[in-house]
């Protein structure tokens, strides 16, 4: 089971162990691990279990969260990682967490890019090397064939998305999210965020994660998409 070790300047104030799906940081009594401070937003960052993975993400915090540094959006969480959130560290310790996946993720079928932080606080972006991201899915999925989604309907209609990452998110944040994993048996689609389920052929996903087969079309975030793999 992960872990999260609390510390200020240091000095540490805590620990809580990840048993639930979604855990919830923030200033607000209802968090899961509540920290009173005016650095720390009332609803600052959550991290969700997906499948193998623990994903880290920022909710639109005023100060932002960083992980080993980098200001980051989403992130996927590796053993002995350093969040930053507020005046506040949190070490993250899985020793079950996957080697190799310590960049930012797919977000709404755009490049990869991670932000750092500059002299003067400034932010500035960089675009994460292609061939990073396809190494690591190689390794885990050299036997299976590549997959990718065609935007039928929907602000990015015509599109086509090559899914050689190990993770991809889909929808609009705040309404409806699902992310597809490539495993080294197959592609999964997940419901993330959102209070409707997003569908496969016309029918809600379960709260499990579901295999995607050729020619599934999905529905997620006002899009509809077609699943296909490469021969």
């Amino acid at each position: 089971m992960a872990k999260l070790v609390l510390s200020l300047d240091g000095d540490m104030l805590g620990h809580h162990f990840i048993a639930q799906d979604r855990f919830s940081i923030g200033r607000k009594p209802h968090n899961d691990m509540h920290i009173d401070d005016s650095s720390v937003s009332k609803e600052h960052a959550v991290i969700l279990t997906i499948g193998n993975d623990q994903v880290l993400e920022d909710l639109g915090s005023t100060n932002g969260t960083l992980v080993n540094g980098n200001i980051i959006r989403k992130h996927i969480l590796q053993n002995n990682d350093v969040i930053e959130i507020g005046r506040y560290q949190i070490r993250y310790m899985n020793q079950k967490a996957q080697p190799g996946m310590d960049f930012d993720r797919t977000l709404m079928m755009a490049p990869i890019h991670r932000q750092r932080k500059a002299h003067g606080n400034a932010e500035t972006q960089d675009v994460e090397p292609a061939d990073k991201a396809l190494s690591v899915a190689r390794a885990a999925n050299a036997n299976f064939p590549l997959g990718g989604v065609k935007v039928l309907e929907g602000a990015h209609a015509g599109q086509t998305l090559e899914l050689s990452r190990p993770l991809a998110t889909f929808g609009k944040s705040g309404v409806q999210v699902a992310v597809i994993n490539r495993r080294p048996h197959g592609y999964t689609i997940t419901h993330v965020e959102g209070r409707k389920r997003p569908l496969v052929n016309l029918r809600p996903i379960d709260e499990k994660s579901h295999a995607l087969q050729e020619g599934d079309e999905i529905e997620v975030g006002g899009e509809k998409l077609v699943f296909f793999l490469k021969q």
